[in-house]
């Protein structure tokens, strides 16, 4: 039977593979909607009939939809504001509204003011949201990436507006106005494919995104051990509804000590981070032991998670594979 070392190298390595997209979830989502957003905009522009309708209605909330993956792109929390995601509904449901309002009537011109309003509210933000946090702290390759962002999407809205007012009326100018726009948006397109892909392989952590923690204390150190201690003796990470002032009431500390302890002397970006930790580690020793038979979601229950979506998500973002597919090649090394 091989050794601990040599299964843990044998699981490590059957998880390679393409790395996981990090931030998880909320860029993702962000960036499918707003390249088919994209893509529909362009077909709306030569196709003709219902189709051109539909595709058009399809396509105007493209800047709300590439606006929220820029935010998702600059900042590193795991859900959008509750705001972003009204500003991102309200353009392209009013910009949908005004495609298929009949024109000239009240519902059309309200619909189009909002569109507008909200339109260029978007395009404004988007401008803005490379310079969250921006800081001298940041990794030289960020900030870059960072000054690059803000600079070709500052030359595409030059070169769209100089463009558009170029146009001038007839079907010819139609025709110049639809491959404007369309040049447009398959630029921004792919500006914003490209920025996706550097964030996936460049993910923004909290920790890149704030200023360097200050130094750990002597105090901070004791606090630690004192954490790690009940990790050992209690096993408080078990408990699902495990809060940060559960454990600062049974230390007997402020919940902001011991919060900042977590940041500084343990090194994780927030409690759910560090908890989560310890968490994974046990699932991963469960997983791997040849006799455990216990189904993926028992294991979560097990370890602390109340349900298994933020346990597969908690897991992926530690070990970046699945639970099932760690499962597997732990059994797979193990057979060899």
């Amino acid at each position: 039977m091989p050794s601990a070392t040599t299964s843990s190298a044998s699981i490590a390595a059957a998880g390679k593979g393409p790395k996981p997209w990090r931030p998880r979830g909320r860029l993702r989502v962000h960036a499918t909607i707003a390249t088919a957003s994209f893509v529909f905009y362009i077909l709306g522009r030569f196709v003709e009939g219902g189709a051109a309708t539909v595709f058009s209605a399809l396509g105007v909330g493209a800047c709300g939809w590439a606006w929220l993956a820029t935010r998702a792109l600059f900042d590193p929390a795991e859900r959008d504001a509750r705001w972003a995601r009204v500003v991102g509904l309200v353009v392209a449901l009013s910009g949908a509204l005004s495609v298929l309002a009949p024109a000239g009537g009240l519902i059309g011109r309200v619909a189009g003011n909002t569109y507008a309003l909200s339109g260029s509210a978007a395009l404004l933000l988007t401008f803005v949201e490379p310079f969250h946090r921006y800081g001298r702290d940041l990794p030289i390759a960020e900030r870059r990436f960072r000054f690059a962002f803000v600079t070709i999407y500052a030359v595409l809205v030059a070169v769209s507006v100089m463009g558009l007012r170029a146009v001038g009326e007839g079907p010819d100018e139609a025709l110049r106005d639809d491959l404007a726009k369309s040049a447009c948006a398959v630029m921004g397109l792919a500006a914003l494919l490209v920025a996706v892909r550097f964030r996936r392989g460049h993910p923004l952590t909290a920790r890149t995104a704030t200023a360097p923690r200050r130094a750990p204390t002597q105090d901070d150190a004791r606090l630690a051990e004192r954490l790690r201690q009940l990790l050992i003796d209690e096993a408080v990470d078990r408990r699902p509804e495990l809060k940060i002032g559960d454990v600062a009431a049974r230390l007997g500390e402020p919940e902001h000590r011991v919060s900042q302890c977590i940041s500084t002397a343990l090194g994780f970006a927030n409690f759910n981070r560090w908890i989560n930790h310890h968490r994974i580690a046990r699932a991963k020793q469960m997983l791997a032991h040849p006799n455990e038979r216990r189904s993926i979601l028992e294991v979560a229950f097990a370890c602390g998670f109340a349900s298994l979506g933020p346990f597969n998500r908690a897991f992926r973002d530690e070990v970046g594979t699945t639970p099932r597919e760690y499962r597997s090649a732990a059994r797979a090394s193990g057979g060899g």
